[in-house]
């Protein structure tokens, strides 16, 4: 479905590591708004809802909705190993039909 690169599993088990309920938690791709007409994901490190699926991936539990399957294929989260900042490259990204003013 997604893949999480080996540098972004290591910074996203130490992160979720931190917290108290480590053991129940795992990461969701949560759609954002960056402007008009552009959009992208964000993570969020969160408890499972009684509607998640959930999937390992490279030792993280990583949360959807069934729906979302197919709009997350191909996903890859990675993670620069100098900044430990992430990013998500969606291979479709998601359109708007915004329009801009002059």
């Amino acid at each position: 479905m997604i893949i999480i690169t080996p540098q972004a599993a290591a910074r996203l088990a130490l992160l979720i590591a931190e917290e108290p309920d480590a053991d129940k938690l795992g990461i969701k791709l949560v759609p954002t708004t960056t402007g008009c007409g552009s959009f992208t994901y964000s993570i969020a490190i969160t408890e499972a809802q009684k509607s998640d699926q959930i999937l390992d991936i490279s030792g993280i539990r990583f949360l959807y909705q069934e729906e979302e399957a197919l709009e997350l294929t191909g996903t890859v989260i990675d993670c620069d190993a100098a900044t430990g900042r992430f990013s998500i490259i969606h291979p479709r990204p998601m359109q708007s039909d915004c329009t801009h003013i002059h």
